[in-house]
């Protein structure tokens, strides 16, 4: 996955309107709560084949910079 997928992932998952890129955090998306980032990990997940079911950091991660790293980190990202 490139981060530029993520980003597409993350938008879909949010159906948001607004803008996401690499600054993009849960404080300012009005639909990244509980429920919205749920959604997205569970994308994330399908889409990774099952392989952040196994990432504690993951959960908590509220941006999509800390998404990106954590990715990166665990050779999921290019």
């Amino acid at each position: 996955m490139k981060e530029n997928e993520l980003i597409k992932l993350i938008k879909k998952s949010l159906k948001t309107k607004q803008k996401i890129d690499i600054n993009s955090k849960s404080n300012n998306i009005e639909e990244w709560d509980s429920i919205g980032h749920l959604i997205l990990l569970s994308n994330l997940d399908k889409q990774l084949k099952g392989a952040t079911s196994n990432i504690a950091d993951i959960a908590t991660a509220d941006s999509v910079k800390k998404i990106i790293n954590i990715l990166k980190k665990n050779k999921l990202i290019k």
